[in-house]
């Protein structure tokens, strides 16, 4: 019966490439090439550090181990992590749940099935990264290929164990609290560990690893670890059997491996036994709703108090409310938010420490930030602007139904993501141009120029998604991979790159009258980029809000 499951499962994904339309062809083709580029850069990097730590006189080859141990440890926590985000979703929350629970096959027929599909969802990723680093390494060691057989061979019991350890926990979680708070609970904390462990690997600055003035340091430090790396956990029983086959002791790498297997069936084993009991509770809980626990009383919002203050549109304070409960609701937006925060703290961080000494190359290099910042702008257009239009889905009829303008919507939408768009754009350029220490005209400049980019990318984002909506998607993904996206992106980066030219004359012009230049500032050339500015930010402004708008205004037509 689980055979008949995943052939199931295999013959689904293939029906989905086959009625895949060009686009999403080309699309998914130049995916998997940025991937396997990505993957070939992944591979450089490695080789590279690799080969500079087996330089290492006398305990080059220990450097080598025990990073291996530390990567292995590192990837181990992470599929565990990522394990109990996918299992939950996969095991409790999946879409052909509620068919297959009703089809004539056991609950444990049912949970292997899905908990196959869990763990190949949680370190398909993770072990495509880890696989450029035992390339690298059979390269600098002159391994052969039978080194990458052999993990190939072990790899598959050290990724189920560390999958089960997240589907163990969701289990017992899941039947302690059968709640879908519990769900919200694991997504938020999930994200603000994968959060913190990102802010910290970036503080912990391993480009000094590669760095040739470093590496005796490191040297001293490494050979006092020569102690096992967490020896009870499967990440030093994959290190020890990845050892053996390198160094032809073939006793020690079938002991470890027979371990890996021996102890990856017998965790999954009381895993599934422990699914026949506790399984049918907790999916039975997680479909139950939620309790409000408030007074439902009607009483006028702040919103309606700021918008009679203010004299607007009552209308206006009823979909900003809307807008604003939506949101909180949906705990993705929240660990979307932490991820952002830890982005934000890298990239100042990285900013801090860029090798920089004369006050001139900062204030020139705190102007090129801003093309950086409007990078990151549209990335985040991208994932909250850009689909919030589609995002009402099959309750858009209530809003066409009701008397609101598609204008007055587009507004609302405009004015809710704006706000974090242009808190993030000022103070990724305020703090910026602060450890840089620019000079007053750069710094000015900078935050003029994000400012106005914030409120310009915020427009094409609701434009464009107004333009391109997808209101039956059941994944916000396929709304930022779709084709709008790739146009609004492309849009956005062609908008960032014309600012940044247009203002580089007017830049040049300062650090000439700077450096002494007579003459430097040609006010007919200041007089042509501000004319050029306005037209560049009047048509990311107007074109696609306009088109946007008359899309949605005949949306009802074609979908009535």
């Amino acid at each position: 019966m689980v055979f008949f499951l995943l052939r199931r499962k295999a013959r689904s994904v293939l029906n989905s490439l086959l009625r895949q339309s060009p686009w999403e062809r080309a699309r998914n083709a130049a995916f998997l090439l940025v991937g396997l580029l990505l993957i070939i850069g992944l591979y450089a990097a490695f080789w590279r550090l690799l080969r500079y730590l087996d330089a290492v006189p006398v305990i080059g080859t220990l450097l080598i181990w025990k990073l291996t141990a530390l990567a292995l440890l590192t990837t181990f926590s992470m599929v565990a992590l990522s394990s109990l985000v996918t299992s939950l979703t996969t095991l409790f929350y999946a879409y052909d749940l509620p068919f297959l629970m009703k089809a004539p096959v056991s609950l444990r027929t049912v949970f292997v099935d899905k908990s196959a599909e869990a763990t190949f969802y949680a370190s398909w990723m993770i072990a495509a990264t880890l696989l450029p680093y035992l390339v690298a390494l059979a390269q600098v060691k002159h391994l052969g290929v039978l080194f990458l057989f052999a993990f190939a061979g072990v790899v598959f019991p050290f990724l189920a164990l560390a999958s089960s350890v997240g589907m163990a926990f969701t289990l017992a979680l899941m039947r302690l609290f059968p709640s879908p708070r519990t769900r919200d609970m694991i997504w938020i904390l999930s994200s603000f560990s994968v959060a913190m462990l990102y802010v910290l690997l970036r503080i912990s600055q391993p480009e000094r690893l590669v760095r040739p003035d470093m590496l005796e340091l490191v040297a001293q430090y490494l050979s006092y670890l020569q102690a096992p790396t967490a020896p009870a956990l499967p990440s030093w029983w994959l290190t020890r059997a990845l050892w053996g086959c390198a160094h032809a002791r073939w006793d020690v790498f079938w002991t470890y491996a027979a371990l890996l297997y021996g102890v990856c069936a017998a965790t999954y084993g009381a895993l599934v036994y422990a699914a026949g009991r506790v399984y049918a509770d907790g999916y039975s809980g997680a479909q139950e709703g939620r309790r409000s626990g408030r007074d439902q009383k009607i009483e006028e919002t702040w919103e309606t108090r700021w918008a009679r203050g203010l004299r607007l549109p009552l209308e206006s304070a009823a979909l900003f409310r809307k807008e604003r409960l939506c949101f909180f609701r949906d705990v993705k937006h929240w660990s979307q938010i932490l991820l952002v925060a830890a982005l934000v703290c890298v990239y100042l961080f990285s900013i801090d420490r860029l090798p920089l000494d004369s006050p001139d190359i900062k204030s020139l290099v705190s102007f090129l930030n801003l093309a950086v910042a409007g990078f990151v702008l549209s990335s985040l257009g991208l994932r909250f602007t850009f689909p919030s239009i589609s995002l009402e889905g099959r309750s858009f009829w209530v809003l066409r139904a009701s008397p609101l303008r598609v204008e007055t919507m587009m507004r609302q939408k405009y004015l809710f993501t704006l706000a974090p768009s242009l808190l993030v754009g000022v103070v990724l350029i305020l703090v910026s141009n602060r450890l840089l220490h620019a000079d007053r005209f750069i710094s000015s400049l900078s935050l003029a120029s994000i400012s106005v980019m914030a409120l310009a990318l915020t427009s094409m984002g609701v434009g464009f998604g107004a333009l391109f909506p997808k209101m039956n998607v059941p994944n916000i993904h396929q709304v930022e991979s779709s084709a709008g996206g790739f146009v609004y992106m492309a849009a956005c980066l062609a908008f960032v790159v014309a600012t940044v030219a247009i203002e580089a004359w007017p830049v040049q012009m300062y650090f000439q009258n700077k450096f002494g230049k007579p003459d430097a500032w040609d006010w007919t050339g200041v007089s042509m980029c501000l004319a050029g500015y306005a037209v560049v930010n009047a048509v990311a402004f107007t074109v696609p809000w306009v088109l946007g708008r008359r899309n949605l205004e005949s949306h009802e037509e074609r979908n009535p």
